[in-house]
Parts: structure tokens; sequence; C-alpha cells
């Protein structure tokens, strides 16, 4: 599956990353990020089925508990998909030898 449109000059919308959130990893993997999106993607299915698992045994405050976690895993995965959609293609090595600073002092 080709997420990647070339004639979108290599940007990644941070509106659409968000909403692939919705899908457990989906704004990782729209930008990339395989790994996390493998562990944040990991985390919500867990957390889900054991929801789920204590919602059936009719243990709601274990149930409560792993709806807490998973409402803070799927807060961050947004979070994560946002700045990751925002930062896609920069940069991160820089040459060391381009960048001077200059300072200068008057009396």
């Amino acid at each position: 599956m080709l997420l990647i449109n070339p004639a979108f000059g290599g940007k990644k919308s941070a509106g659409k990353a968000m909403l692939l959130c919705l899908l457990p990893a989906g704004g990782q993997f729209y930008t990339e990020r395989y790994v996390p999106g493998v562990i944040i993607g990991a985390g919500e299915i867990t957390l889900g089925y054991f929801a789920y698992k204590n919602h059936i045994e009719k243990n709601y405050g274990e149930r409560n508990s792993f709806l807490w976690w998973e409402l803070f895993l799927f807060g961050y995965s947004l979070a994560d998909a946002y700045v990751g959609a925002k930062m896609y293609g920069f940069d991160v090595e820089t040459d060391i030898n381009k960048v001077s600073f200059v300072y200068r002092i008057k009396f």
C-alpha cells in the first residue's frame, strides 16, 4: 500500500495523520515511522483487548483503568503523528563546519 503522493511534494498532512490515528498507529505508519507505529499499535490493541475482557467479566474497576491508559496512549499517538507530519522531510544531519556563531561585544 502506497501512502505517499508524489505530487504532494514530499510533505505530509498533519490533519490526515491525526485522522488516521483512529486506526491503531495509523498516523505513525502514514508518516513512515514504522517502529513507533508497531509499538503504539500493539499497545493500543493490547489495552483494548484487556479492557474488553474485563468488561465481559464485569470487572469494571480494571476495565476503567485500561481505558484510561488507552486514552493516554491515543493522545500520545495523536501528538506523535502531528509532530511527525510537521517534521516530515526535516534533515536532522547538519554539517558542523557550515554552522558558525559570531558574538560581538561593544563597549
